[in-house]
């Protein structure tokens, strides 16, 4: 949005004044950025093409999305990547299309958001830990599962059946 400030600008201006065809590597470069609760970090590497309408970026962004583990709720990081392929257009191309991406002040675009943006699209939509965790435990919240609870606290409404069970450490009383 425009009230965001700029990861990455890069200046176009010499490339707008080359003809319809020209290219340009833009310099590497590292961009991150937190979206809701996760964090993006990645590395990008892209290059700049004239075309008759404007600028065309291309190239791929290699980075990692870390967050919580949206079973155990620990801290986890996943790789993640994205291709990129956008046109910015200039302000008398522009007007044929209000959502697109125009070149801003100062013959600039700014590629950071648009990495940024590729690896949101790029997103887990739930991260996991690798290897898998153990689930959580229904009945208290503990990192375990449910039939290794060592509160193992019933439903109230069987506690009638629970005096039937022997106590711990009665392995050998018999039931009933």
């Amino acid at each position: 949005s425009p009230e965001e400030a700029p990861l990455h600008l890069v200046d176009l201006s010499p490339l707008l004044a080359e003809g319809s065809g020209a290219a340009a590597p833009i310099p590497p470069f590292e961009v991150s950025a937190t979206r809701g609760e996760d964090r993006f970090t990645g590395a990008a590497t892209l290059q700049a093409g004239r075309t008759n309408r404007g600028v065309r970026v291309w190239g791929a962004i290699r980075g990692t999305q870390s967050g919580q583990c949206a079973r155990c709720l620990a801290p986890v990081t996943a790789a993640i990547g994205a291709q990129l392929d956008e046109e910015a257009l200039d302000d008398r191309h522009a007007n044929e299309d209000p959502e697109a991406l125009r070149i801003g002040s100062g013959n600039s675009v700014d590629v950071g958001r648009l990495a940024v943006e590729a690896l949101d699209l790029a997103r887990h939509l739930i991260l996991r830990c690798e290897p898998p965790c153990p689930e959580r435990c229904g009945g208290c919240g503990g990192n375990h599962a449910l039939d290794a609870c060592p509160r193992r606290e019933g439903d109230p409404r069987l506690a009638g059946l629970a005096a039937l069970l022997p106590q711990e450490g009665d392995g050998d009383a018999e039931i009933g």
